[in-house]
């Protein structure tokens, strides 16, 4: 689906990114393997299935290290996937107790990375590329304990209508995916008590893995969503509905 087409994934060291990484490579992408963590594991693991791929360091909150990245990069498909949250899983606090250097944090690297991702790939994007930022069910529910986690990610939403609705002219789709609580490292932090919670509330009695994201990501990223952009898929067995 994806041959002779370039991936960058940012945050696919691990997790759902790596997830996405291996799934958009066996699809028959060359996927770039964006993150500050080492990304080499992940890239052995599409080399040993057959695919192809490249690990480049660099922080999303980096301007001049995201130029760089897609410096000579022929990129078809972006998601922005790398987010500040497993030091937040197990350090809920109310919104009072959060530290402004904190706020600051989490905003840089779940905000201002897509972002400044999707502005320096646009123009490689041009003529029929697509971007897929990884927000979070959390904007639809307003869940306690991390508020700056929350209005990260729905600042990522917004910004995904707002971007949509400024290239489709240049033919880029713009879609975004809404995890809801996902078995991955980072969550696995809270323990399975907190899981269980989770998918009791659930209307589908299953845990979201980063194989389930990685399937919703692969369809937004391929043809048979062309007719789709400034959108959002919840993507958590009906935690959630919006």
């Amino acid at each position: 689906m994806f041959t002779d087409q370039t991936a960058v994934v940012t945050g696919a060291a691990t997790g759902i990114g790596r997830a996405i990484a291996e799934r958009l490579a066996s699809d028959g992408a060359h996927v770039i393997v964006v993150d500050v963590a080492d990304g080499s594991e992940t890239v052995q693991q599409i080399e040993a299935a057959g695919g192809s791929a490249a690990y480049r360091e660099a922080d999303v909150t980096d301007e001049d290290a995201m130029a760089a990245v897609f410096d000579g990069t022929d990129v078809d498909i972006l998601v922005n996937n790398a987010a500040y949250y497993a030091p937040l899983v197990t350090d809920k606090k109310r919104f009072d107790q959060i530290s402004a250097d904190e706020w600051d944090t989490v905003m840089a690297v779940n905000a201002k990375g897509p972002f400044l991702a999707a502005k320096h790939a646009l123009e490689d994007l041009s003529g029929g590329g697509r971007i897929v930022n990884i927000s979070s069910s959390v904007v639809t529910m307003g869940v306690p304990g991390f508020l700056h986690y929350v209005a990260s990610k729905g600042a990522v939403l917004s910004m995904t209508r707002a971007m949509a609705a400024e290239v489709g002219d240049l033919d880029v789709r713009v879609n975004a995916v809404l995890p809801g609580y996902t078995w991955s490292e980072a969550s696995q932090q809270a323990g399975e008590a907190y899981l269980a919670d989770y998918v009791e509330k659930q209307a589908l009695d299953r845990v979201v893995k980063p194989d389930d994201i990685a399937g919703v990501v692969t369809f937004l990223a391929g043809p048979d969503s062309s007719a789709m952009t400034g959108q959002a898929i919840n993507a958590d067995p009906g935690l959630s509905y919006y």
